[in-house]
């Protein structure tokens, strides 16, 4: 039993002979086991062997003398795991009675916060980012660091940081990967606001906006809102601001795409002016679109013209797919006339016309039939049927005279 006991909780003298054994796995054991006594862990801290020191570093029974010897340990994961070490003991420190192991911890937590590699310190700034109980001057050196992931975990979470903390920092200039960090900080208040606005940095401002929680003065937004036509990364942001003012909300529907100004135009509260202005915005959007598709179609049936793939089966497609413009331009092409010309003759919503329109085209009266009904919108009693189900009913002169007087 009593070597038993040894082995769970091995003192310097059970545990000399692993010690002075070359079985580096037996002595990595010893320096995991959390029941290891402090002196054979302090022994174990020059140990040759990397995994054996590393395992030391992560052990929570290592005691304080062996720490501040391994914050210098020449292997960067050993530094990295006691420095994770390090940042979980903190919170229990409040409550220990032993001042000595207390000042040592801070001490090799300063050197961490040091340490020349940015793995190490970020490693630390993690752990105690959100932690009230470590010594704020450690967390402003983090928060200065000129590495965004060793600054940025304590500038987002820290609750040592208050607002005048951070509108000092960005002033002393924050490193600008970080700034986002600050912006996205729960509860911020206007002058922090204020001066994320004032860097500029728009991945900041964006995450600004998103911050529900960050008080935003209305003068502040209204700035953002009148500068933002040209950075589409705000508007998404912006639009969903809660606190956004009448007379920004009617700025930013000014340049806002149309899927924006419809959540804009579902908001509460909404004066009449605005609610106008958003309006008329939404038919501008709405027609600048059909302009757009109308020169994509337009683009794609130069195309198909241009390889010769104009034909009864890609018109009939497109009939199906209702894609009017496409349509027109390229029964335009085909029959020799402009786009204004065709249109003409489809809003006369005649029969005839239609079909010899199409015949000019160069299609079939499968085709004329389509085009009749679902492009012309001809009146059902005036569709002008095949003959023997699939021949144009009237002759190329018939026709002729049916669109010949219709000029482009």
């Amino acid at each position: 039993m009593a070597d038993d006991k040894r082995t769970a909780n091995p003192d310097y003298s059970a545990a000399a002979p692993v010690l002075s054994s070359t079985d580096a796995a037996a002595r990595q054991a010893l320096a995991t086991n959390p029941d290891t006594q402090p002196e054979v862990l302090y022994y174990l801290v020059d140990d040759e062997d990397q995994h054996v020191r590393l395992a030391v570093a992560g052990n929570e029974s290592t005691p304080g003398q062996a720490n501040l010897i391994l914050v210098e340990d020449e292997d960067d994961e050993v530094r990295v795991e006691l420095a994770r070490k390090i940042g979980r003991l903190m919170p229990g420190l409040k409550q220990t009675r032993q001042t000595k192991l207390r000042e040592m911890t801070i001490q090799a937590l300063e050197r961490l916060a040091e340490d020349q590699l940015p793995v190490v310190r970020a490693a630390l700034s993690e752990t105690i980012k959100a932690m009230p109980d470590v010594p704020k001057d450690v967390i402003l050196q983090l928060a200065r660091d000129v590495e965004e992931i060793v600054s940025a975990p304590v500038l987002e979470y820290s609750p040592l940081l208050n607002d005048a903390d951070l509108v000092e920092l960005m002033a002393a200039g924050v490193t600008l990967g970080a700034l986002p960090a600050i912006a996205r900080r729960h509860g911020i208040g206007e002058a922090v606001s204020d001066a994320v606005v004032a860097s500029a940095d728009m991945p900041s401002i964006a995450a600004l906006l998103r911050n529900k929680s960050a008080k935003i003065q209305e003068e502040t937004l209204d700035g953002v809102a009148f500068d933002a036509e040209k950075i589409e990364e705000l508007h998404e942001p912006l639009t969903v601001r809660p606190e956004l003012s009448q007379r920004a909300m009617r700025r930013i529907s000014s340049f806002i795409s149309r899927a924006l100004l419809n959540q804009l135009s579902d908001r509460g509260g909404l004066d009449n002016r605005t609610r106008r202005v958003i309006a008329e915005a939404v038919s501008e959007r709405l027609a600048e679109d059909r302009d757009a598709d109308t020169k994509l179609d337009a683009d794609f049936a130069d195309h198909l013209a241009s390889q010769g793939k104009l034909n009864d089966e890609v018109i009939q497609g497109a009939i199906e797919k209702n894609r009017r413009s496409f349509v027109v331009h390229a029964l335009a092409l085909m029959s020799e006339r402009s786009d204004a010309g065709v249109e003409k003759i489809l809003k006369m919503r005649n029969g005839k016309a239609t079909t010899a329109l199409v015949y000019q085209a160069g299609l079939s009266m499968r085709t004329a039939l389509l085009m009749q009904q679902r492009i012309a919108k001809v009146s059902p009693s005036q569709i002008v049927p095949a003959r023997n189900g699939v021949d144009f009913p009237m002759t190329p002169d018939e026709m002729d005279i049916q669109i010949a007087h219709i000029t482009d």
